[in-house]
């Protein structure tokens, strides 16, 4: 991912075909920078331009993002909820997915405590009993989730009658948006892997979360970079 700033006579068209050779992946560019009108550049803005591997994955101008309807709005609500850089960049992945063909939706953001100590809770104290049945390894407070720094994902069309396919390729895809937008991906994690699971934390760890919390939600948030 790169830091581009607009020149004279630049259109995201050229813009483009600057960076991919190809002036029809501008919308990737559009994507990424949450650019409400793609007519209006102004000269001086910084813009990010993701990698041209993001590019190679299936960018089609002639393509409407996919209508998601109910789906979008929900994941919209509750990007809201979460840290600004976070949301930001949470828009950008879903319309940049969508604009490559993909259709994800937002399934997870914001999570208080008593929220997380429920899921920690499942398949330990909370019938079935099983290892198989664990849907998170963090209790209260050790999930970037408790603090709005950390959203998850569903890749729609893996999802089957009763369980996700972890096989579907639109996860791989979808990670690669999502990481060139500078986010972090729980995929990528050798303990537990989380392929739904995207954070965006700046430098903080997780007890330093704890202890800003104490001041509250906006004083971790403002240690976060936007």
């Amino acid at each position: 991912m790169q830091a581009y700033t607009v020149q004279p006579g630049d259109t995201l068209g050229k813009i483009a075909k600057r960076f991919y050779g190809d002036p029809a992946k501008y919308p990737l560019i559009v994507a990424a920078n949450a650019i409400a009108n793609p007519d209006e550049l102004l000269v001086g803005q910084s813009l990010v331009i993701p990698d041209a591997a993001v590019a190679a994955a299936g960018v089609n101008a002639a393509a409407p993002p996919a209508n998601l309807g109910s789906k979008r709005a929900l994941s919209e609500q509750r990007l809201a909820k979460l840290h600004p850089g976070l949301a930001s960049r949470g828009r950008a992945m879903l319309d940049a997915c969508a604009q490559s063909g993909l259709a994800i939706m937002v399934t997870e953001g914001l999570r208080t405590w008593e929220e997380q100590d429920a899921l920690y809770a499942k398949g330990r104290t909370v019938p079935p009993i099983g290892k198989k049945y664990w849907v998170t390894k963090a209790k209260g407070g050790q999930s970037f989730h408790n603090f709005g720094l950390a959203f998850d994902i569903v890749v729609l069309d893996a999802i089957h009658k009763d369980e996700w396919d972890d096989s579907h390729p639109g996860w791989a895809a979808a990670a690669q948006i999502g990481k060139q937008l500078g986010l972090e991906w729980g995929g990528d994690w050798t303990g537990f892997v989380d392929r739904p699971h995207y954070q965006w934390r700046g430098k903080l760890e997780l007890d330093q979360c704890r202890t800003l919390y104490a001041s509250g939600l906006q004083t971790v948030w403002d240690r976060v970079p936007v």
